[in-house]
């Protein structure tokens, strides 16, 4: 006979403990979040400027609960712009290990491990979180990034692909199919992929400047020195650099 009154996720169904505070499998909270005034403390001292209070209540929560996969993820998010990237990617871990399809926390671990230039790490975690759902486009554009930087290009333009299937405002997506092409001596492919980034962001010097690389090796030198001119004069703009 089971028992009805048992608690469940209302996301994912599986069964938590009546003192359980959010989903150890999908991270969503099981009832409001008022029931947890550390958490809110935490953000409340995060969103007046009061930095340094929030990771200390953060820090005093999870030395008593050190699995609370909510805490371990704003902590880490918390050192992430602080530059902490090590102690950031570690928070994730933990909080990926409490709450196992808790794709905020993937995908973050995956920014802390891609700003480490630890590339292998951010492609697992990225894939992880398209595993949880395969239609995360954000996801696909930074795993996308990740494995080019491996350089996976093959796999990287899959990515980018579908990044760009999945959000068309994706611009940078077409200017790394670009460089891929490009590097492939595909280079009508190249100037196709240069051109509609170039038509979407309205200009960008090093568009321009890698699509002068493929007019000249298409033989077009004319065209290829008027975008030199043109990327020259964005340069000199007293926009480019502006804060």
């Amino acid at each position: 006979m089971t028992n009805s009154n048992v608690l469940r996720c209302t996301r994912c169904g599986r069964p938590a403990a009546d003192s359980d505070k959010f989903c150890a499998e999908c991270g969503l909270f099981l009832r409001d979040a008022a029931i947890d005034p550390r958490l809110l403390l935490a953000l409340a001292h995060e969103r007046e400027g009061r930095r340094q209070e929030a990771r200390h209540e953060l820090e005093r929560l999870l030395a008593l609960e050190p699995n609370h996969a909510l805490a371990n993820h704003f902590l880490g998010t918390h050192l992430f712009h602080e530059g902490l990237l090590e102690q950031a990617a570690a928070c994730y871990r933990k909080a990926v290990a409490a709450a196992p399809n808790f794709i905020l926390a993937h995908y973050d671990l995956g920014v802390a491990c891609y700003h480490r230039g630890n590339m292998p790490c951010a492609i697992e975690a990225y894939r992880r979180c398209l595993e949880i759902d395969s239609h995360y486009n954000a996801a696909h554009y930074r795993l996308a990034l990740a494995l080019f930087h491996n350089g996976q290009l093959g796999e990287a333009r899959e990515h980018f692909e579908l990044a760009r299937a999945l959000t068309p405002e994706y611009v940078m997506a077409s200017y790394h199919l670009g460089v891929i092409h490009e590097r492939r001596a595909e280079y009508d492919l190249a100037a196709r992929e240069f051109e509609r980034a170039l038509e979407e962001s309205n200009g960008d010097v090093s568009g321009i400047y890698h699509l002068a690389l493929v007019r000249d090796a298409q033989g077009h030198h004319a065209a290829a020195e008027e975008l030199r001119q043109r990327a020259r004069g964005f340069s000199k703009s007293p926009s480019v650099g502006a804060k």
